[in-house]
This record gives structure tokens, sequence and C-alpha cells, in this order.
């Protein structure tokens, strides 16, 4: 269902009618990067929490029957160094985009964002567009900028400094290992443009605002970029020309620099090259319960609820690995080497070599689980008769053995089992692992509390797919012997 001209023309007046310029404000603000939260949206308009809501209320009423002005996201997401619980986000709709295009703002569009990281980036966008405006400054919020041969950037914000320098500002999020190749391509678009005449009037100093409060996540995420200008350095042969600031959101949004020459001592400058001390490993706890007298079954039982009690008070994480996160991480990092969306078609229909070479240098990374995962393939080899029943039962003992190495279980949140082909579909025949996370909270990030969505899930879930399938159907690539049933 779309929405005509003049069904625009009839809401624009009942709108103005009813509501007041407010609404206005409102929706354009939305139409900025298609989502705004609360917080947002009572800065924009100047109302009251409750004027506010009473607003939104009675604009959505006008709307009615037709495609939505706007709608509320699902999830209430809690942004970095925010207190108190998290606002209720909006997001354009099909007719709010047309009501905006309809006052000027061609490129106004209804919001298609279903994840919560994209979300909230467009949110961090939002934020320094809106403190750029506060402070009368020109800014361009997710444009493209055309340069030489019809190549182009698209910074987060672009604004017009207080001087006439134009400066980029970038809104990030927590970097993870296998965002890499993103980093890269964004590093390198960079080196192209400040290397391109259009960088005339533009400052060297591009600004990256990190929406994560100071701590353990955002040093790590400071190292990941620096490792990002690393390797662009090496590429490129020389210093990059230009430099990558960074400073968490909230700082900035607290008291922004808009000086051409950013203020020293509140940014980091990953340019330069920080050599930064390992950290100490933990100790594993100890528990002296290798061997019990003969015990009657209550008294066992009193034996063993004290033993799980001191489990509890010194942490469970020491009885043996735990899962985490990095682990899931880490397997998309190696499945999208070679699967990378942005590559082109061609280049992923061939032969997987990187994501074989990265899962290869892992296995020698690690070789108790080189030495696990081939002995597990192995064991007892010759005096099996090989089916597709046996063949099925060893591929789970193999899985099993290599999730429990990481601290996973096959059977739990995360459930992995492997299976026959459909023989009526189309694709590859073979014995396979499917991976399932049957709930999302395995992914929530405990320093944010952020839950992926469905889309994020899915990658995960293909790519430790591919892992442990490839366990058996890449060996030769591998070093490993050819399973005995393959």
């Amino acid at each position: 269902m779309t929405t005509s001209d003049e069904t625009i023309t009839t809401l624009r007046q009942a709108l103005d009618d009813q509501v007041g310029g407010i609404w206005r404000k409102l929706i354009h603000t939305l139409a900025v990067t298609g989502v705004a939260d609360n917080q947002q949206l009572l800065q924009a308009s100047g109302l009251s929490k409750d004027k506010l809501r009473r607003t939104l209320e009675k604009i959505s009423a006008i709307g009615a029957g037709n495609p939505p002005i706007f709608s509320a996201f699902s999830t209430r997401l809690k942004r970095g160094g925010q207190s108190g619980p998290a606002p209720r986000v909006y997001r354009l709709g099909e007719t709010g985009a047309a009501l905006c295009q309809a006052d000027g703002l061609i490129d106004a569009h209804p919001c298609r964002l279903e994840e919560p990281r994209p979300i909230l980036h467009a949110l961090g966008m939002l934020d320094v567009h809106l403190s750029a405006r506060a402070a009368n400054l020109d800014v361009a919020t997710d444009r493209n900028r055309t340069y030489a041969d019809e190549r182009y950037i698209r910074p987060d914000n672009l604004v017009t400094l207080p001087d006439g320098v134009l400066a980029i500002f970038e809104s990030e999020q927590d970097a993870r290992s296998d965002f890499m190749n993103r980093m890269l391509r964004s590093l390198a678009h960079k080196a192209a443009f400040f290397e391109s005449k259009a960088c005339e009037g533009f400052s060297p100093a591009v600004r990256m605002l990190v929406d994560l409060p100071r701590g353990a996540l955002w040093q790590h995420t400071l190292t990941m970029w620096r490792q990002a200008m690393e390797i662009s350095r090496e590429t490129y042969g020389s210093d990059l020309p230009f430099r990558l600031l960074a400073m968490p959101l909230s700082d900035f949004l607290a008291a922004p620099d808009w000086s051409t020459e950013p203020a020293p001592g509140r940014w980091v400058d990953l340019s330069e090259v920080i050599s930064e001390p390992a950290s100490a490993g933990s100790q594993p706890l100890a528990l002296a319960a290798e061997s019990l007298p003969d015990f009657s079954n209550q008294e066992r039982r009193m034996i063993l609820a004290a033993l799980h009690q001191t489990l509890l008070e010194n942490g469970v994480h020491q009885a043996g690995p735990q899962p985490d996160l990095e682990f899931l991480y880490l397997m998309r990092l190696i499945y999208l080497a070679s699967h990378d969306p942005f590559a082109p078609a061609l280049r992923r229909s061939g032969t997987p070599y990187e994501s074989l070479y990265l899962l290869n240098q892992y296995l020698l990374m690690n070789p108790p689980l080189r030495q696990l995962v081939e002995r597990m393939t192995q064991m007892d080899a010759r005096r099996i008769h090989w089916n597709q029943s046996t063949a099925l039962h060893r591929m789970q003992v193999v899985v099993d053995a290599f999730l429990e190495y990481h601290g996973w279980q096959s059977n739990g949140p995360l459930v992995a089992y492997s299976y026959t082909p459909d023989y009526q579909a189309n694709g590859p025949r073979r014995l396979s692992v499917k991976v399932e996370l049957t709930n999302p909270e395995i992914m929530t990030d405990p320093e944010t509390g952020i839950t992926p969505g469905p889309a994020e899930i899915a990658t995960v879930q293909t790519a430790l797919d591919w892992v442990l399938t490839n366990l058996f159907a890449a060996t030769h690539h591998l070093g490993l012997k050819k399973p005995p049933f393959w």
C-alpha cells in the first residue's frame, strides 16, 4: 500500500491543524538517518517528555489507515555510557518519508533497518548531527561526496567547522576481529580521498566517535583500529595521508569539540603505534576432590552441594573452559575471509582458499586441538564397518570434542549436529554439520547488553556450520588425514 499525493496533502493539512509545526521537527529529525530515540526527539523538539509522548500518539492517530508515519522498534537499545532505562527508538515509515519529501527533503526514505547494530550506528550519527545543528554548524549526514573518476566517500557526518574547514566525523561501535576487512576498506577509501585534490579544505584529522564507555571494550576497540592502521600503512607503503582520532561519543556530546585542530588530551591518536603490555592470565581453581571415601548417598549429596557452593563463590569459570563470544566471532572471521558479501560474485564462486588458510593457521596455533580432531576422527577406523549411521555418529563425536575444547556443548542453546543431505534439494549432497543458536541471548554482549538481530546470528551460524563441516570435507587443505568414511 502506498500513499498518494492527495493523501499526503490532506495529512499535512491535518497535522498542521491538530499538532502545529512541531510535527515537522519530529518527522524531519527521524528523516536524518531513518531512526531517532526519545532523547533525541526531546532534544530536537524542545518538548517535555509527557508532551512528546502525547504528540507522537496524536501524529500516529492522524495517520491511521495509511502506511505508518513512524513505528517503534521492538527492542529498547541501551547506548554506550547511557544511564537509566533505555529510551524507545522510532523508525521513519513510508508515509513519514513521503511527508518529508513533500517538504523538500528529497533524500528522505523509510527506514529498513532491522538489526540492533546498524540501528545503534544510525542513532550515533544522529547524535553528532543534532550536536552540530545545536552549534549552528552546517552538517551533511550520510551523504556521498564524489571526487575524481566518480569515486566517492560517504562520511557519517561532514561538518563545516566555525572557520570553514570541513571535518569528517565517523560514528563507530565496538570493533571485533571479524570486522577487520570492513575497517581496512574504510581506511583505504579515506586514504584514496585524501590523496586526491578534492581533499582541499578538509581537515586531515578524521574524528571517530565510539559509542562505548571507557573500559575494557573501549580499549579493545582502540587496539583493533590501531592494528587496522598498521596494516593499512604496510599496504600503503608509508604513513597514511590522514590522522585517525578517537573519543567516546558520550564524552564528545557532553562537551563537543569543533576546533580545527582537535583539543589535545581529549582525543586518542590511533595513527600512533603504542605497544600495550600483555595482560596476566587468571589462575584456575584447584579443587581437592580427587578421591572420596565410601560415603552414603546423603553424605555424597551434602559434599557435592558444598563443592558446588565453592564453585559459585570462587567463580564457576575457573572450573574449566567456558563459552565466550570471541569463539563465535573468530569462526565468523575465518568464514568471511572467503565469503565476504561485499566481494565480487566471481571471487566468491572460487575455492575458499582464504578461509581454508585461516582455519589451517588456527589449528596450527592450537596443536592440542589439531591432535584432538585427528585422533577422534581416526579412532578405531580399521575396526569399524562404516555406513551412514556410523559416519554421522563419528562426525558428532568430533564436533562435540571440538566444541568442548572451546567450552561449548552441542545440545544446549547452541545446537550442533551432523546430518545427511536432502537428496531432493538442489545443492551439494554430502554429510554436513548444522548449527542453530536457539536462544539469541547467547550472543548478548556482556559489556553493552545488546543482542544481535537475526541476520548477524544467521551469519555466525553459517560460519560455524562451514568450519565444522570442513574439518571433514577439506582435510587435504588442512594437513589432516582423510576421514575413513569420507
